[in-house]
């Protein structure tokens, strides 16, 4: 009898999992959580798809990282962990600049005027970081992206 009492059924199972990925996902990307409602990151990305996306990042075009249509999965949720973390401040230019070059693997003169394109587009100061950041910041800070 004791030993059923920690047996679960299927839907439960099911539950518990998806509370464990939401849980995981909010704490290592609380910028995802914050598309659709950070005007900041909303505007940060439009800015980049509109005045760097032609440009290009080994062969993938910027406006499709910072689209979020989901065409390119990791690629994309990867720029966009970097492209927040840039705008809020958690890490500097230079520090994205080498995260996303290797990452992407792309150090050519192309990638690097794709890179100079992005962080150009960074408003003068850095915005207010979001509620959902800090207490990821406070639990884990992020020296940089591949931290």
């Amino acid at each position: 009898m004791p030993a059923n009492l920690f047996k679960l059924s299927g839907r439960a199972r099911a539950m518990l999992a998806g509370l464990v990925v939401a849980l995981s996902a909010s704490a290592c990307a609380p910028d995802m959580f914050q598309l659709g409602r950070s005007t900041e990151l909303d505007d940060y990305l439009n800015r980049i798809a509109k005045n760097c996306g032609k440009e290009y990042i080994n062969g993938v075009e910027v406006w499709q990282l910072a689209d979020d249509d989901a065409s390119l999965a990791g690629d994309e949720d990867y720029f966009l962990d970097q492209a927040s973390m840039l705008l809020y401040g958690t890490i500097t230019p230079e520090q994205w600049k080498a995260d996303i070059s290797g990452y992407f693997n792309d150090n050519s003169p192309r990638g690097q005027r794709a890179y100079n394109c992005i962080i150009s587009q960074l408003p003068s100061q850095a915005p207010a970081l979001p509620k959902a950041y800090k207490k990821v910041f406070r639990a884990a800070p992020q020296v940089s992206g591949n931290n």
